[in-house]
């Protein structure tokens, strides 16, 4: 099939049959790009414009081409003005000429009107339009793209055909037409209008809005060959650099070819194994479906300008801005949340629809196997009580424009009624946020989306999240930060109006820190939010589904079974994974993120470890335990030596980073350590930046962020009185800046200009992927980002690159609970057989069932007294039954709510006489270790160690087993000497890598000092040279030593140092004026 039969025998048939398009002739389309006859057609006849154009038509006295040309200049004029198509549409829906409203667009699903108006708007396809530019009376440029689209005779954009059958493709060919057809477009107007030294800029600007208009304001240019289809939206974006290869002369393509390449994206398929035809049909259908073209004109593209305060409300400037519309990705994921939603709302009245959806695609399966999945998805809690989507997307991906854009589209959407009357499907659209950074993100974009203020309300504690119910705004953003939990707002109270309501969450990022301290491990708030709905007081009285949909780039076991896709057949019973993801690893090779793994330094410190001092020596023996963690990330001439690495570090690397404007974050692993890093950098800093070479950067700032403690000062008053958000709006317009970080701002912390991550704490699992995206966001002038490893034996080069290889693509669940259910149901049987259960248990609920007695403290002492004595006649017996109890709550807490469980699993004066027997139980068998640890002290060496990674090892997760107590006695006493000796050894190992990557360094300046290229370097550093030229100069001297030294010296130490050539300049100058 070639590009003609693909064109005339299959896509125009479709566009007219399938998507309900007219064709029209090439030949009536205007240079101005409009079918005078469709915009004719569509002023003069659909129903809200007769009787307007009647009344227009006799200011004209009749004559309809003069009030046609009239038009059309208008629409020209406006067109001219508009980023694209879509934007132009959306703000000029209806027009006035000579003081008559004419409608250019109707919308679908009007409240009056339902879809009756928008069916009378005219989508029409051309084929091979010769769309030919005349300027001063001369064709200067002409070409025929294969099919044009128009709604209601104005331009939409255009596709561009390729055959498979003629060794074309769309990936090669169809990409490299397009680029071209442009390139020389671009290339005519530098040869006519911008070589024109009599036009004004403003006069060329307005011949280059009509000429290029056919690429610059489509909604987007896709090419095809029927098995893929590419977009590209902003082609524009490159006119900039064309132009100035033509101004050089150069005319060189191929380089703006590859950068083109990689936002000219392939565009997904839901069904990848269909046919090729079916294929092509849905991806049209996608992007030219009549309500899809109306998505675009409404929803996906918009214009980010910055947001100011003034006067305490938030406007956006008046400025161009730059143009927001979805990469293909991005687009696909929206529209397939929309369409997910449409299937689940026309089957929530049928509990049985996802069992019978799993039978239809378990055709071919033996029928012992089908019995077994279906039994097991029966099981399941997931999307029985709430409806939930879980979305995995790396971390710069643009969730929050997806929430955007999902969240007008649920604020739009209309179902009928049992009478027939289309009312919204959804009470309220709530967008939920647990970051100050990520409300002002979503503040922004709203906006930005023109989203009237009126339109949103925001709940920051229970009173106000009852208010946002009761109101009749339905845009509701939930501002997490300042509920302790989501528990706090989801009361009984408020669960019985939900009850009568449909609402859908979004939730921006489901992980977040339990209470912003650094122990406390990363929470759901997606199982923190669906929990109430699963509870019998909601479900009893639920009439709606609700929704809620997750994103986040890491979801793990629990989150995927509870929330995500049931799979199916699948391998390995690897049963769920995300609704939709976009991966870390494909947005690497895609280049919207960096890859942090790639430039990880291992900073190590020398530690020494030895016994204290005994001050009661000859009285009294002392025992000690080992070394505590605290006690050498607390250490403070360790903080002291970091902080000086760690200062000299911005000032010679980090702020010289895109272009001078890198910052920085450090990582610690305290709030005590974050107080002391805070004076001590900043009392490095202050001392390099007086040197003169560094005193452009005297004004970054050094600020830090904590969740309050009442133990520690708070962070307002070290940062000189500034708030949190006051700080984030600080950090985001300074040039440079550090910013010391706890817990808070690891998740959710967004700033583009953020190259170096400084750890010196051990982050591990889900916690390093939040942690290390802080850096890998990309942004004009950014190629690479850094993480600087701290951490105690630099753990974390392994933590790092085990959790990468975890979460970098679809994460998909192994989690078996049905496994844990068995051991759960073993455990009930045992703790019910107890001694404890059989002798306490009664007296137990005789206090508890007594409402008098229940909330009494001393009705439950004889209780305590009695079953305390008990623990300690039966150590054995009571240390296997802790053990089970403990187990029972554990495994209970994993699997509940993932699947159904008999209620005798969670009877409540069972669960409460369990967690009272274990209260006690660790009261009695609390250990007072009253042993000192043994001293910590740094050895005063610091510096980069080789570090080599373990290839990541898929853990096989073993079977869930009954738990065994073993009762405490005193333990054996371990030979503190013997440890004491283990760990200095290792530290004498960390010195001897510090002193070897140190020699290198130092064989390194010696090179340059005895090379012929490095005496004239030595000069002109003695000289008034450029500090560009010096830094120039002692590049080359590094790479020539690189390539004659590279087998010697091992490539560890080149991996090391490439992007750290002009801290080694900085420091061999340094070392010039020292000797």
């Amino acid at each position: 099939m070639n590009e003609l039969h693909l064109q005339d025998k299959f896509l125009i048939p479709f566009f007219r049959d399938g998507l309900g398009y007219k064709e029209v002739k090439a030949n009536t389309i205007t240079q101005s790009l409009i079918i005078e006859e469709d915009l004719q057609a569509f002023i003069e006849s659909s129903s809200l414009n007769q009787k307007p154009y009647e009344v227009l038509l006799k200011k004209y006295k009749g004559d309809k081409k003069t009030l046609l040309q009239d038009l059309m200049i208008l629409l020209s004029e406006r067109i001219a003005s508009s980023r694209n198509m879509a934007l132009f549409i959306n703000a000029n829906k209806s027009i006035t000429l000579q003081g008559i409203k004419i409608h250019l667009f109707y919308t679908s699903d009007s409240v009056i009107h339902g879809n009756t108006l928008f069916d009378e708007n005219i989508f029409s396809v051309v084929q091979e339009l010769p769309y030919k530019f005349n300027y001063q009376g001369t064709q200067i440029y002409s070409f025929r793209p294969d099919l044009v689209l128009f709604v209601n005779g104005i331009y939409l954009g255009y596709s561009e055909l390729k055959s498979n059958y003629t060794s074309q493709s769309a990936r090669k060919n169809g990409r490299r037409k397009v680029l071209k057809d442009y390139f020389d477009a671009v290339k005519v107007y530098y040869q006519y209008i911008d070589s024109n030294v009599m036009l004004s800029e403003k006069e060329k600007q307005h011949v280059r809005k009509d000429f290029l208009k056919i690429f610059e304001s489509a909604i987007h240019i896709t090419t095809t060959d029927v098995g893929e289809t590419y977009v590209i939206r902003t082609i524009s974006d490159y006119f900039d650099e064309i132009l100035t290869t033509c101004r050089e002369g150069k005319f060189d393509r191929e380089d703006i070819e590859k950068k083109v390449n990689s936002v000219f994206k392939l565009y997904p398929l839901l069904k990848l194994n269909a046919e090729k035809k079916d294929k092509l049909k849905e991806l049209f259908s996608a992007l030219y479906g009549r309500l899809m073209i109306e998505k675009e004109i409404l929803y996906y593209n918009f214009i980010e300008r910055d947001v100011y305060v003034n006067k305490g409300v938030k406007e956006v400037k008046n400025e161009q801005g730059h143009l927001i519309s979805p990469r293909p990705k991005q687009k696909y994921g929206t529209d397939k949340i929309m369409a997910k939603i449409d299937e689940l709302l026309a089957h929530e009245q049928d509990p049985d629809y996802f069992e019978k959806l799993l039978e239809k695609q378990l055709v071919g399966v033996s029928e012992a196997k089908k019995k077994e999945l279906l039994e097991k998805r029966r099981a399941y809690s997931n999307n029985k009580n709430v409806y939930s989507l879980l979305m995995q997307y790396a971390a710069g991906f643009g969730k929050s424009n997806i929430i955007g854009w999902s969240a007008l589209q649920l604020k739009d959407l209309r179902r009928p009624d049992n009478n027939g009357k289309s009312q919204y499907v959804y009470d309220k659209i709530m967008i939920v946020v647990d970051r100050l950074q990520l409300r002002s993100q979503i503040d922004s974009l709203m906006l930005n989306m023109n989203i009237d203020k009126r339109m949103v309300i925001e709940a920051t504690n229970k009173k106000t999240f009852q208010e946002a119910l009761a109101s009749d705004t339905r845009l509701v953003i939930v501002n997490l930060q300042k509920f302790g939990a989501v528990r706090e707002m989801l009361d009984a109270e408020v669960l019985k109006k939900l009850a009568g309501m449909r609402i859908v969450f979004l939730i921006d990022e489901i992980h977040r820190s339990n209470s912003g301290d650094q122990h406390e491990d990363m929470v759901s708030i997606f199982d923190e939010l669906q929990s109430p709905f699963d509870g019998a007081s909601y479900t009893e009285q639920a009439t709606k589904k609700n929704l809620i949909i997750g994103f986040t780039a890491t979801p793990d076991d629990h989150t995927l079974a509870r929330f995500g896709e049931f799979s199916g057949y699948a391998e390995s019973e690897k049963l769920w994974r995300p609704f939709d993801s976009y991966t870390m690893k494909e947005a690497i090779e895609d280049g919207f993120i960096l890859n942090p793994l790639k430039n990880i330094v291992p900073v190590a410190s020398k530690m020494l470890f030895d016994l204290p001092t005994n001050p009661l020596e000859g009285f009294t023996k002392k025992e000690y335990k080992d070394a505590q963690k605290k006690q050498i990330y607390e250490n403070r001439d360790r903080i002291e030596a970091i902080s000086k690495y760690v200062a000299d570090l911005l000032v010679k690397d980090v702020y010289r980073q895109i272009r001078g404007t890198g910052k920085a974050m450090l990582a610690v692993y305290s709030i005590k350590a974050a107080i002391a890093y805070k004076g001590a950098v900043t009392k490095h800093f202050n001392d390099l930046v007086k040197e003169p070479k560094y005193q452009k950067y005297a004004d970054a700032p050094v600020h830090i962020v904590y969740s309050s403690n009442q133990d520690e000062q708070s962070a307002t008053g070290l940062n000189g009185g500034l708030t949190e958000e006051k700080v984030l709006e600080n950090f985001a317009l300074s040039k440079n800046g550090l910013m010391i970080v706890v817990a808070k701002l690891q998740t959710g912390f967004d700033e583009k200009k953020l190259h170096t991550l400084f750890l010196d704490k051990e982050i591990k699992g889900i916690g390093a992927i939040q942690t290390i995206s802080r850096v890998n966001r990309t942004t004009k002038y950014k190629n690479d980002c850094k993480i600087v490893d701290f951490s105690y034996n630099n753990v974390n080069v392994q933590n790092i690159k085990d959790a990468f290889e975890h979460f970098s693509d679809i994460v998909v669940s192994d989690f078996d609970p049905f496994g844990d259910k068995k051991v759960l149901a073993i455990l009930l049987i045992e703790l019910k057989k107890s001694d404890a259960y059989n002798k306490f248990f009664a007296i137990f609920t005789a206090i508890h069932n007594n409402t008098t007695k229940r909330d009494d403290p001393e009705s439950y002492l004889d209780f305590e007294s009695s079953l305390k004595k008990y623990i300690d006649a039966n150590p054995q017996r009571t240390a296997d039954t802790k053990a089970k109890a403990a187990q029972y709550f554990t495994i209970l807490n994993r699997i509940e709510f993932v699947i159904q469980l008999d209620t005798k699993y969670s009877e409540p004066s069972f669960l409460f006489f369990w967690q009272k027997f274990n209260m006690l139980y660790n009261m009695l068998h609390r250990s007072d270790d009253i042993k000192d640890p043994i001293e910590v002290y740094f050895d005063n060496k610091i510096g980069i160690v080789e570090v080599v990674a373990e290839e990541s090892k898929n853990k096989k997760k073993k079977p869930t087993t009954v738990a065994e107590g073993i009762p405490s006695g005193p333990g054996g006493q371990f030979d503190i000497l013997a440890i004491i000796a283990a760990r200095n050894e290792q530290e004498a190992k960390i010195g001897t890598l510090i002193k070897d990557f140190e020699t290198k360094i130092i064989d390194f300046f010696q090179y340059v000092r005895e090379s012929s290229e490095g005496k004239r370097l030595i000069i002109k550093m003695k000289s008034h040279i450029s500090e560009n030229e010096i830094y120039e100069d002692f590049s080359k001297i590094y790479r020539r030593y690189r390539a004659l030294y590279r087998s010697k010296v091992g490539d560890y130490f080149f991996k090391e140092t490439e992007d750290l050539v002009d801290k080694l300049c900085d420091d061999f100058e340094i070392l010039l004026k020292e000797n």
